[in-house]
């Protein structure tokens, strides 16, 4: 089990939670009450963004699909420069979509501010 800390949607509902490894954390965030904005949750649409902080020693291999760059890109969350190279070294952007994303390790969620 890998620890999600949820913090900054809701005083009531951050707080830390369990969940399996795969575990996608709009799933997480549903099951729990934590209000998420989710409106296509299929990396569509890109409401759903969230800042993602892994919190262990070492960072687990975090693939991300082209989909989800792209819409990161297009919605100027994220430069392409630094896609390229979280493809190129498998590592997870800080910034993320909440419906895309799946639980790899401990981490810290918030809410993506522009």
């Amino acid at each position: 089990m890998a620890k999600v800390i949820f913090m900054g949607f809701d005083k009531d509902k951050d707080g830390l939670y369990h969940a399996p490894k795969g575990e996608p954390i709009v799933r997480l965030a549903k099951d729990n009450g934590v209000p998420i904005n989710f409106e296509c949750q299929d990396g569509e649409c890109g409401s759903c963004l969230i800042k993602y902080e892994n919190i262990e020693d070492e960072e687990p291999t975090n693939y991300i699909e082209d989909k989800e760059l792209d819409k990161l890109i297009e919605i100027g969350a994220l430069k392409s420069k630094d896609a390229e190279h979280c493809q190129q070294f498998t590592i997870s952007p800080k910034v993320r979509l909440a419906c895309q994303t799946l639980v790899k390790g401990d981490v810290i969620i918030k809410p993506f501010l522009q």
